[in-house]
């Protein structure tokens, strides 16, 4: 257990003590309010009897006054508690992670595309993922922006910044899981402001201008007849009368109420908790780029994000009362509410509504970026990759796969250099191939993403990563492994024949090929394998090809392209031994025939008649 694991553990004791005397002190004044109440009641009852009517209304001034005072306290007190235990929660999390398991259950499969480059041969998503690994995020903007990183190459100065903003962020632990933990305060927070951004950005439908000083004239003059109807001034029909003006008027506007009450609805529930993360937010700490503009974009208006979110909250928490049907019979009819909240909802959404987008990005980004350093923090012996300009280069030092336990991760280093360059790994089964293969990949994908990597020393070209290593079979395309693995070749080819389009221009891919056209006999396997290499050779591609075919590693000794590596296993009293050392020049040891004769079958009746 590292330093920051034992951080970890300790900070889940503390939060689970602070977390139990909330608790307990929640309790208690839960039977104080009682006491409170129930002491109310009986007083102003008293009072009443005695003919003591003025005492007895101060009485229940004083009662409903002390009990809203207790109420708002007693809240207050419960969202300690619920932020304690949110944050005993992040800190076992970050223990559970640290020995590869998981507690929040999101695994990003959400994101998953099946023909994407390499998402699912490198476990960008899934149970065992290095989104997984990575997300700290609960907003939708959040999770969104991480998968994005993960998915699809950045700039180089864009990687480069969000390493510095990450870097920034590390030491500052106890914002870093505050945010995460207000994040995560309201199940709301998480779904999608969509359509609220939709309302809020859509061109301004302003309401008639009649209605402004309808909304006070209609309900002061009804508020008249129904004082003069208790006085016996006017008959009741006089009151139904002004309530069914009121009912007319409130017709014109019903379908836009309900259009804006739609829209906002879903996430109306978590702008209150919206509001407490972006006060976090525009406390970011930190001047580096990315940081500097996440706070000065929540603060571009004459008020901040936060309190504007706020009014926000109120508005469509108001708006959305008239979703109770008998609210809005009685004082939504008399009030003419729908006008009060659609008239201060378009004057905040002209004012706002453009910003709006901009602010959940914000939040977006930084949750993200709060994930690249919460990863970094929980990783120490982890490092920063450089990120190269230039021509295609990887250089690895003690490179380790991200997804396996430290103690079960053997570390092996690697540099490759130049377009067209492809490293053949040759090897016995289960020799450690393909798990080098999603090593080197994996840490690529993070280095890119501008996350630390699972390495001594590392430096990377920006490139587009491309891998077949996991091609199946499919019943319901009716495709075999074999079509399948061709289908996947086909897109890489043709990858290294389009140019990209950001700015650097044409971006170099690189390739991972794990046992390379293995569906077919070896004669075919050979020569599909070498001309493919040979092609690759004549583009701005580099990469790594594992085989179990010896004949291609005389590829290194005719062109000096290919650069020949292997795995090896030894055969000691009868069992096979690993140690997954990466090492120069081309296997000379197979094991499929120890293998084959250890589960059965007679290897030495091979050529018996």
């Amino acid at each position: 257990m590292n330093n920051n694991e034992q951080v970890f553990t300790q900070r889940q004791q503390q939060f689970q003590e602070h977390e139990q005397a909330a608790q307990r002190r929640y309790n208690q004044l839960a039977f104080w309010r009682l006491v409170w109440f129930f002491g109310a009641v009986v007083i102003v009852w008293l009072l009443a009897n005695a003919d003591q009517q003025l005492g007895a209304a101060g009485a229940l001034l004083v009662g409903i006054v002390g009990f809203l005072i207790l109420l708002k306290r007693h809240n207050t007190i419960k969202r300690e508690r619920d932020l304690a235990r949110r944050l005993a929660f992040i800190n076992q999390d970050e223990t559970a992670r640290s020995s590869r398991q998981y507690l929040r259950p999101d695994t990003g499969e959400s994101f998953t595309n099946p023909t994407h480059f390499y998402a699912h041969d490198l476990d960008v998503f899934g149970r065992q993922s290095l989104f997984r690994l990575l997300n700290r995020t609960h907003t939708h903007q959040g999770r969104t922006r991480l998968s994005e990183w993960l998915l699809i190459p950045s700039p180089a100065e864009a990687i480069r910044l969000r390493q510095q903003a990450a870097t920034e962020l590390l030491p500052h632990l106890d914002w870093r899981q505050k945010l995460e933990a207000v994040a995560d305060l309201d199940e709301a927070v998480s779904h999608s402001p969509a359509t609220l951004i939709q309302w809020a950005t859509e061109g301004a439908k302003p309401l008639p201008g009649y209605l402004n000083p309808v909304r006070f004239m209609f309900p002061a003059i009804t508020a008249g007849l129904f004082v003069a109807w208790l006085l016996g001034f006017v008959p009741g029909v006089a009151v139904l009368l002004a309530l069914g003006i009121h009912g007319f008027v409130l017709s014109r506007i019903a379908a836009r109420a309900a259009e804006v009450s739609e829209q906002t609805v879903a996430i109306s529930a978590g702008l209150g908790a919206f509001r407490a993360l972006f006060v976090l937010a525009e406390q970011t700490p930190g001047e580096s780029v990315r940081l500097r503009a996440i706070r000065q974009a929540l603060a571009a208006n004459s008020k901040a994000a936060s309190a504007v979110i706020g009014q926000l909250a109120s508005l469509t928490e108001g708006l959305n009362y008239r979703r109770n049907p008998y609210f809005s019979l009685s004082i939504g009819l008399f009030t003419l509410w729908d006008i009060h909240y659609l008239l201060r909802l378009e004057a905040w959404r002209t004012q706002h509504g453009p910003s709006l987008n901009h602010w959940f990005s914000a939040i977006g980004e930084l949750e993200a970026l709060n994930s690249l350093a919460g990863f970094a923090y929980a990783h120490p012996t982890y490092t920063t990759p450089d990120i190269a300009d230039g021509s295609p280069m990887l250089d690895l030092a003690n490179a380790v796969h991200p997804l396996l336990l430290p103690d079960r991760s053997v570390a092996n280093s690697l540099t490759l250099t130049g377009a067209g360059k492809t490293v053949l790994i040759t090897g016995s089964n289960m020799s450690g191939k393909s798990t080098f293969l999603r090593t080197v990949g994996a840490n690529v994908v993070l280095a890119l993403a501008g996350a630390v990597v699972g390495a001594d020393a590392m430096c990377c070209s920006l490139v587009r990563v491309f891998t077949s290593m996991r091609t199946q079979d499919s019943l319901e395309e009716s495709t075999s492994s074999f079509y399948a693995e061709l289908l996947r070749l086909k897109t890489l080819i043709r990858l290294t024949q389009q140019s990209n389009e950001l700015p650097q221009g044409r971006l170099p891919t690189l390739y991972f090929l794990d046992e390379i056209l293995k569906g077919t006999n070896s004669a075919d396997r050979h020569r599909g394998a070498e001309a493919l290499i040979r092609q690759l050779h004549h583009t701005n591609a580099f990469g790594f090809v594992s085989t179990h075919d010896l004949e291609l590693g005389q590829l290194a000794d005719a062109d000096g392209f290919v650069q020949n590596y292997h795995f090896q296993s030894d055969l000691r009293n009868g069992e096979l031994i690993f140690d997954y050392k990466l090492r120069d020049g081309i296997c000379q040891s197979f094991n499929a025939s120890q293998l084959m004769q250890a589960i059965g079958i007679e290897m030495d009746r091979v050529g018996v008649r």
